[in-house]
């Protein structure tokens, strides 16, 4: 080791607490009071102090290795899942080692495998088919804490989910409000739990309303912005086309406001449209969108922590699921439909 590398004896020192103290902050454990983890994290900074991780398996005979797998990182939300749950578990000593499934269930397989020949101590996942019957014996046979993010599989592994349902019920009510009864969701592809909780909530508004909805007008499909604008251009060209449109998936504005544009229509004249994701695309294209607002950071934040505390066995006993809410963001973006 360089005798310039700052150790976690000068780490202790500069925390004014004891090496057992510092060693337990490092590894994770929920035991330390807050204040102390404090002094200990801000030493670790100002230090720039990085565990050894050869070390750390030598004493613990773990690998000190986090899995991560994602549907793909060019997806923000993604990003906001490794970025917030990094930030836990760096400082306690583990690496994340990331992967993208790509939307492919035998991608995914592969992956899993993978992992549990490098032994890897933990694992945050979003599996891409929560119906996948190989799936379930594979992360069965790791052996190791598992969190879902935003993901349903069963009971048996704790998980992080979002409250898709209620945003989508006041993203529903508020366009029924407006006189809209011919509005279509873009749903995304219900074999994960997004789709599934979204539609759900589209559901129930229109039965809160005593209103049906129109079958055709919930479109299944994948998540990208490209399936988007295919879908989007299908249902404007239709006979009897909707007046406002849910883009349910967080990639999906794109190519609905491109399939609107190439439509020869305006929004919200026209068309009225929420997105089911707070981008920056949505606050800055003209005019501003309406949304529905999730905290994907506090998803990847609470799954590491859920993991943290797993990996330290500071909890124990059967698995839990978190529910992260969501939020109603009124902008320019809807109107009374014209037949109003």
């Amino acid at each position: 080791m360089s005798p310039n590398r700052p150790t976690i004896r000068d780490v202790a020192k500069a925390a004014s607490v004891s090496l057992g103290t510092a060693s337990r902050v490092i590894n994770g454990y929920s035991t330390v009071k807050p204040e102390i983890r404090a002094r200990v994290t801000e030493a670790i900074k100002a230090l720039n102090y990085m565990p050894n991780p050869m070390a750390q398996s030598m004493r613990t005979g773990s690998t000190r290795t986090i899995g991560c797998v994602l549907r793909s990182l060019k997806t923000p939300v993604m990003a906001d899942f490794v970025k917030s749950a990094e930030q836990l578990t760096s400082p306690a000593g583990y690496a994340l080692m990331l992967a993208n499934n790509s939307d492919s269930a035998e991608t995914e397989r592969i992956i899993l495998q993978a992992f549990s020949k490098r032994s890897v101590d933990g694992l945050l996942l979003t599996i891409c088919d929560e119906e996948d019957t190989a799936v379930l014996p594979l992360l069965r046979e790791l052996d190791i804490p598992i969190v879902l993010l935003d993901r349903k599989l069963g009971s048996e592994f704790d998980s992080v989910i979002v409250d898709h349902c209620s945003g989508l019920v006041q993203a529903t009510e508020y366009l029924l409000g407006l006189g809209h009864r011919r509005i279509a969701l873009l749903a995304g592809n219900p074999v994960v739990h997004p789709a599934r909780d979204s539609i759900a909530g589209f559901k129930k508004a229109h039965k809160l309303a005593g209103l049906s909805w129109e079958k055709e007008l919930v479109v299944c499909s994948d998540f990208w912005d490209s399936t988007a604008y295919a879908k989007t251009h299908a249902l404007l060209a239709s006979d009897n086309p909707p007046t406002a449109i849910i883009s349910g998936g967080t990639m999906m504005l794109p190519g609905v406001l491109r399939a609107v544009r190439e439509s020869g229509l305006k929004v919200p004249e026209d068309i009225s449209l929420i997105t089911g994701y707070d981008s920056e695309l949505a606050q800055l294209v003209t005019p501003a969108i309406t949304a529905i607002q999730k905290d994907y950071s506090a998803v990847g934040a609470l799954g590491g922590e859920l993991l943290l505390q797993r990996l330290n066995q500071s909890m124990i006993g059967e698995p839990r699921c978190l529910l992260v809410p969501s939020s109603f963001i009124e902008r320019n973006s809807c109107a009374q439909p014209k037949t109003v």
